[in-house]
């Protein structure tokens, strides 16, 4: 691992000379060589502009004067900065989350938030989040995610769904699975460049309808095999928002399923609320149409939008995920806890499924069966997996835990 880290150089910045010779003791002895370091935000911007093709990591203190940590936020993301962060202060756990929103919202690559003192075990945990693309990694993502390559990929259909279950909250048995696009191989190397990376380049491309409709032909095949082997569960897709948009597809997308022997109430289709914000009104007519032939609608990632509430009177959704922030944050948050709670009440008022997303410890599971949740989805129950391990996961969790 240190011979991986020394290829990059931390900034470190804060306006205390002490923290600055303790976390670059620490960072040493983690196998970083080459620090720089700043007693203030504008000095970190100057050090930035001079070194920015060699910096992978910036470590920043909140509470400096002149530039606090906020500021300098918008600074570098004005920059379009592509190393990533970590945010250190000894301020109240409630700022430094919201520093971590204003990161997200800023688009800026956050491994973490430390409070002061930090210990050497919490950097390294939040250090060993941080990838390190060779130059030659980073050519193969151009080329991989070029409109051409990706015209090829969707031809000789490469891109394939893999499985997260949902299980029911109480009991564990398998209740549905969600089928989330990935691209095995597409890589030189042989590993995979994640949705995260490929996905907003095939909406750029004009691609997603291309993309949706063959998740929808290999989904509807998977489930056909499973309806065979005896296994009763619905499936999860995920609609794009330009999807949505083509008044086609609706009776596009039920002729496919009824042409793979399956009913539209076998499936759920997911919409992102964050994304339904802007396009409501447009989207309105394909979404009611859906829920008209049967199809279940989610209002994915709730939470996370501005009109949320608007969206459960004008359309007919019948599920509710909760999004996987609020779930993970719950925990150490009273915010955090009581709009999980709401959304939970809210969704269960309005005789909807409600699911909580990103459950990875067994004491969030806890506190969303105490909710009232009715359905739980993240790595405590099961990664996303290929149809194969999918299958023998389903099979071995049909009755529960």
């Amino acid at each position: 691992m240190t011979q991986l880290l020394q290829k990059g150089t931390v900034l470190i910045v804060d306006d205390d000379n002490f923290q600055l010779e303790i976390l670059g003791q620490q960072l040493h002895g983690l196998g970083w060589s080459r620090l720089l370091f700043a007693g203030s935000g504008q000095a970190a911007l100057q050090l930035f502009d001079t070194h920015k093709a060699d910096i992978r990591l910036i470590i920043s203190d909140l509470s400096m004067p002149d530039m606090d940590g906020l500021v300098l936020m918008r600074h570098f993301a004005q920059r379009e900065l592509d190393a990533a962060m970590i945010l250190i202060s000894g301020v109240s756990d409630e700022i430094l989350n919201s520093a971590a929103g204003l990161a997200s919202a800023h688009r800026l690559h956050l491994l973490g938030v430390l409070a002061k003192p930090n210990t050497l075990e919490s950097l390294a945990r939040l250090l060993s989040k941080l990838d390190a693309p060779t130059a030659a990694r980073q050519r193969g993502h151009e080329a991989a995610l070029s409109p051409e390559r990706l015209r090829e990929a969707l031809a000789s259909g490469e891109f394939v769904p893999w499985y997260q279950p949902k299980v029911q909250a109480v009991s564990g048995r398998a209740e549905a699975v969600e089928a989330l696009a990935r691209w095995p191989g597409s890589l030189p190397d042989g590993d995979m460049v994640g949705p995260g990376h490929f996905i907003p380049a095939i909406e750029n491309a004009g691609l997603s309808d291309a993309l949706f409709y063959a998740m929808a032909r290999q989904l509807i095949a998977d489930m056909k095999q499973w309806r065979d082997q005896g296994l009763e569960l619905k499936a999860a897709i995920n609609l794009s928002m330009d999807s949505a948009l083509n008044l086609d597809m609706p009776e596009a997308l039920h002729q496919l399923v009824l042409g793979g022997g399956l009913q539209a109430r076998d499936f759920i289709i997911e919409v992102t609320e964050s994304r339904l914000m802007v396009h409501r009104s447009l989207a309105m007519e394909s979404l009611t149409r859906l829920s008209l032939m049967g199809f279940k609608l989610s209002i994915d990632d709730f939470g996370t939008g501005y009109s949320s509430l608007v969206q459960l009177v004008d359309l007919p959704f019948r599920e509710l995920k909760i999004d996987s922030r609020f779930v993970q944050r719950a925990i150490l948050e009273e915010k955090a806890r009581t709009i999980l709670r709401i959304a939970a009440t809210l969704g269960s008022n309005l005789k909807m499924d409600v699911t909580a997303e990103g459950v990875e410890t067994q004491e969030q599971l806890q506190y969303v069966r105490e909710c009232g949740c009715d359905t739980v989805q993240g790595y405590l129950v099961a990664h996303p997996m290929p149809f194969e391990a999918c299958t023998r996961w389903l099979h071995a969790h049909a009755q529960g835990t």
